[in-house]
């Protein structure tokens, strides 16, 4: 199985809010959140249950989500933007977790706790992250969802 990483611009267009606050309730109260995502440049090389981390980019830089691929098909859309000149490559995804910007996994985290991936060269979505930087992601986000979990109802 591999890990990838998908990305979001932080705009209302690359992840419409009522789309945003939806998945955080859904995969809060423990259910997977399905939709499509774009891949970026890659086509191919991807299967059914691979792993995805959606990092927020531009501002408030971060892990804000996890899931997996639904079938492992990259396929091609219209783009996102909707301008009908433009088309991307999207894959179906099925989110296990999505956190609000503000409980995102920061950036400067990623760069401290997960060697072994260029963390400063993120020029796209799709990118793999290699062993052992995939374990190392998967472990820290687990301990992130575990120490928001502690986090008392009203501070949320």
């Amino acid at each position: 199985m591999r890990t990838y990483l998908l990305i979001w611009d932080a705009t209302d267009a690359g992840f419409p809010p009522d789309n945003y606050r939806a998945d955080i309730a859904a995969t809060s109260a423990g259910r997977p959140a399905a939709g499509r995502w774009s891949f970026g440049s890659r086509r191919r090389g991807t299967a059914p249950g691979d792993r995805v981390f959606l990092l927020r980019q531009r501002r408030d830089r971060g892990i804000v989500g996890s899931g997996r691929l639904a079938d492992g098909t990259i396929f091609p859309g219209p783009h996102w933007t909707g301008d009908p000149r433009r088309h991307t490559w999207y894959a179906e995804v099925r989110w296990d977790r999505m956190v609000p910007v503000e409980h995102r996994l920061p950036f400067e985290e990623l760069l401290r706790e997960v060697p072994g991936h260029d963390w400063r060269h993120i020029y796209g979505g799709g990118q793999e992250i290699h062993p052992p930087a995939d374990a190392a992601l998967a472990e820290l986000w687990a301990d992130h969802l575990a120490d928001l979990a502690r986090v008392p109802p009203d501070r949320c």
